[in-house]
């Protein structure tokens, strides 16, 4: 889904990384509607364990990948300073006006994988730093 960057310098990409059309879809299709807005992350983090055990979702959307770009789409709209931001080998991270990077990917694995912190509680993290 990311490419590599042989630069190997950073880049900055303005506005949402995606549209999120696929997870928005999926969403909707088991009746949420996301609203890029930090209620739709409540309304997501709700639904993340039932939908990760459903199998059939590998066949309609990277929960991981498309939750965590979901994620950070928000906080880049909402959090004054945040911007999306492309590491050297293609990885996309949040960057915040305090220096501080959220692998917004990553954490959202640790939510599915290992029951880490939920999305709101991300966010909330995210526009207190």
């Amino acid at each position: 889904m990311f490419s590599s960057s042989t630069s190997g310098r950073m880049e900055t990409v303005d506005g949402p990384l995606a549209d999120s059309g696929r997870l928005k879809q999926w969403s909707l299709s088991h009746g949420v509607v996301l609203a890029d807005d930090s209620a739709g992350l409540d309304d997501l983090d709700v639904h993340l364990d039932e939908w990760f055990a459903d199998p059939t979702h590998y066949e309609h959307v990277d929960l991981g990948n498309d939750v965590g770009i979901y994620l950070g789409n928000v906080i880049v709209k909402s959090v004054e300073g945040a911007q999306w931001k492309v590491w050297p080998n293609g990885h996309p991270v949040v960057s915040l006006a305090s220096a501080r990077e959220i692998n917004v990917i990553a954490m959202v694995g640790d939510r599915l994988l290992n029951s880490g912190s939920s999305l709101a509680s991300i966010y909330i993290w995210a526009t207190s730093t």
